[in-house]
């Protein structure tokens, strides 16, 4: 089973570069580079948490871990796009005075390459989380379970363990995206840069 799973591995370590690559390139056409810098590290810390999740937390309720014989190439490519939508929304409630979803979801689109069906989901989600922000983690928990593998219901680990990810998640991708530059400092340079071009 270990040798299968060591192949699996291989395949799945494959996938998640794979996919890097695939939305990296599309996030380098953003023209706006303030929009381009956030979802370029929206991807890299993807592809971060893709291995530790996978690979790297072999824990008993890791949910992600038990389900690791079930990832393939088309889950990893759901992955890398739920967790692009999971941070935009976060980042535009966070950030009201300076961002807006009809603007943002322009760009999430177009890098993500959402489908009919993932929009419709996304606008949802957004809408959901005008209200408490508990609400919109128990709901983005639900339908990470179901999008990614179907479960329609997770036990109270998993449940836990999945909010106790995307709390973290978010959490680790802003620290980075902010770390040596100020949100405030990327936002001016990019409003600079836009009105050099006009």
């Amino acid at each position: 089973m270990e040798i299968i799973y060591g192949m699996e591995k291989e395949h799945q370590r494959t996938w998640i570069e794979g996919w890097r690559a695939y939305f990296l390139e599309r996030a380098y056409l953003v023209k706006n580079s303030f929009y381009l810098e956030f979802y370029v590290q929206c991807i890299e810390s993807t592809n971060a948490d893709g291995y530790e999740m996978l690979f790297d937390t072999p824990t008993a309720h890791n949910y992600f871990y038990n389900k690791r014989h079930e990832v393939d190439q088309k889950v990893l490519f759901l992955f890398y796009k739920l967790e692009g939508i999971h941070h935009t929304i976060r980042a535009i409630k966070r950030r009201k005075k300076e961002l807006d979803w009809e603007t943002m979801k322009v760009f999430l689109y177009e890098v993500y390459n959402l489908g009919d069906r993932e929009i419709e989901m996304a606008e949802v989600l957004y809408r959901c989380d005008s209200g408490s922000q508990g609400q919109f983690q128990e709901i983005f928990i639900k339908v990470t379970a179901r999008y990614l593998f179907g479960d329609r219901i997770l036990d109270g680990f998993s449940f836990a363990f999945m909010g106790n990810f995307w709390y973290n998640s978010y959490s680790n991708f802003m620290g980075s995206f902010v770390g040596y530059v100020p949100f405030h400092v990327r936002m001016n340079h990019s409003l600079e840069n836009s009105l050099i071009e006009i």
